[in-house]
């Protein structure tokens, strides 16, 4: 309650002790009075609990979105090392004919399978999709096939890998799926 307020009350208080001086005693009049200001104590203190409790609220909900900001703050980065991650698979799928580029490609096989390891370390990891039930929350489906001793809604092929980042997908799996 702002000062002017309570001034305010005070005021309306006195006066009314003052019209009333002529039929109660002083007792009573301070009696009352005291009665009044119980009652703005109450409703101050309920106010105060009241915004005691907002700001303890406050508190914990900013500090959960702190923890999420920090679990997630790689996954820009993880983002960002996709492409380049299909695109060096895609590089690495080719066999050199002779054997020194062999030597060099088995080089690169190896920095690959580091890489891997390190996003893997940080929470990054492959979407399985091959043989699974379509789950559009992971799957995207381009094409549909119909097969013979196949179930409907099957992944038949991925055309392209997913991938999550902790429990949060950064790239759906691209999929051909039975009919």
């Amino acid at each position: 309650m702002t000062k002017k307020k309570q001034e305010e009350k005070t005021q309306a208080v006195e006066e009314d002790i003052v019209i009333e001086e002529t039929t109660l005693t002083i007792e009573e009049q301070l009696l009352e009075q005291i009665g009044v200001l119980q009652v703005e104590v109450i409703q101050l203190k309920n106010d105060y609990l009241k915004e005691k409790a907002d700001v303890e609220n406050t508190k914990k909900r900013l500090e959960k979105e702190r923890m999420i900001e920090r679990k997630y703050a790689a996954m820009d980065v993880a983002k960002a090392f996709i492409n380049p991650l299909d695109h060096f698979e895609l590089a690495l799928k080719h066999e050199p004919k002779d054997e020194e580029t062999k030597n060099f490609v088995q080089g690169f096989k190896m920095i690959l399978t580091e890489i891997k390891k390190g996003l893997e370390g940080v929470g990054v990891s492959e979407i399985d999709a091959l043989n699974e039930d379509y789950d559009p929350n992971f799957h995207q489906a381009v094409l549909v096939e119909k097969l013979e001793n196949v179930e409907p809604n099957k992944v038949i092929d991925v055309l392209q890998k997913g991938y999550m980042f902790k429990e949060r997908v950064i790239r759906p799996a691209m999929v051909k799926i039975s009919e």
